[in-house]
């Protein structure tokens, strides 16, 4: 298989990077080495939105109190809500590290986000973040009058381990009869622990995230458990009954092909499903580089799906 060309911007912003403490090549390494990625556990300098309300709220969660980052526009109407999950290959990151996406997300979807701050592998292996996230579900619907959320217009949505963590958090609502969820987005999922898909055994050494990185990380996560479809979704026996997905996948991405594999089943499974394929995109790219052309278009189609997906 041919690795698919870079989008010339994005190339040229690989390339003259500037990104702090996150590599843009040999993320292997970072991961490798508690110690580095330990400081990409630390919260960046944050954007601010004066249209958009933040605060921290806490509630009792599995592992003891649980973060939840709530983002609300400035009005006193009953909003969607929308469950975020982080990426981070399940060993980093945290809601203030992909605030741009969730301030994004409530300003022009119209809705509450809460991105829930979830515990890390591997001082956290699986089940913990799954946990956590359906933990921050089942709490908003209960609680919507406390954000100002309607709990009949909840949707999920997540990146990278995020999506993984996302599409499980669905998974087990549908199988514990819990919350209604409308609406799935998942951006570049990592939803097959396996790591079995074509994109994934040959591209070996893209920008961002290489394979050498994802097995750490899944060895990290659930390396005795990924079988179990809430570490992995693809694996789950059933896929319907589910609600309606977008799924984005980066053409230059190894996860790419899961991600396609996964709106198929999807699909077949009777669950209405968008895929939408970013050329020249690589992972992660709309969260390092929001500006490039590229990013600005996915994006955007992200908050069409979801305001689409949660209009009254």
């Amino acid at each position: 298989m041919t690795v698919p060309a870079v989008d010339p911007e994005i190339q040229s912003l690989l390339d003259t990077a500037d990104t702090g403490i996150f590599p843009v090549y040999g993320l292997d390494a970072v991961l490798a080495d508690p110690e580095r990625y330990a400081l990409l556990r630390e919260h960046p300098d944050l954007p601010a939105d004066d249209r958009v309300q933040v605060r921290d709220l806490f509630i009792p969660g599995p592992g003891g109190q649980l973060r939840l980052r709530v983002y609300r526009p400035d009005t006193r109407d009953s909003l969607p809500m929308i469950l975020y999950v982080h990426g981070g290959a399940f060993t980093y990151g945290s809601p203030e590290a992909e605030e741009e996406r969730s301030l994004r997300y409530a300003r022009d979807v119209e809705a509450v986000v809460v991105s829930v701050d979830y515990r890390l592998a591997p001082e956290h292996p699986y089940p913990a973040a799954a946990d956590d996230a359906y933990a921050a579900l089942t709490w908003i619907a209960a609680n919507a009058a406390q954000i100002g959320g309607d709990p009949e217009r909840i949707a999920v949505a997540g990146g990278s381990a995020g999506g993984n963590i996302a599409a499980s958090t669905v998974l087990r609502a549908r199988d514990l009869d819990g919350p209604h969820i409308v609406f799935q987005a998942l951006t570049y999922p990592g939803v097959d622990g396996g790591l079995t898909s074509a994109s994934v055994r040959e591209f070996t050494d893209t920008p961002v995230l290489n394979r050498a990185a994802m097995e750490l990380a899944w060895r990290y996560y659930a390396e005795e458990s990924h079988p179990e479809p809430y570490a992995s979704p693809i694996r789950a026996a059933d896929l319907g009954g589910l609600p309606p997905a977008y799924i984005a996948v980066a053409e230059v991405d190894p996860l790419r092909d899961e991600g396609r594999a996964y709106a198929g089943r999807l699909s077949a499974a009777g669950v209405t499903t968008e895929l939408v394929q970013v050329p020249g995109a690589v992972h992660g790219f709309d969260l390092l580089f929001p500006k490039a052309r590229v990013s600005e278009r996915s994006l955007a189609d992200q908050v069409r799906a979801l305001r689409e997906a949660l209009r009254p």
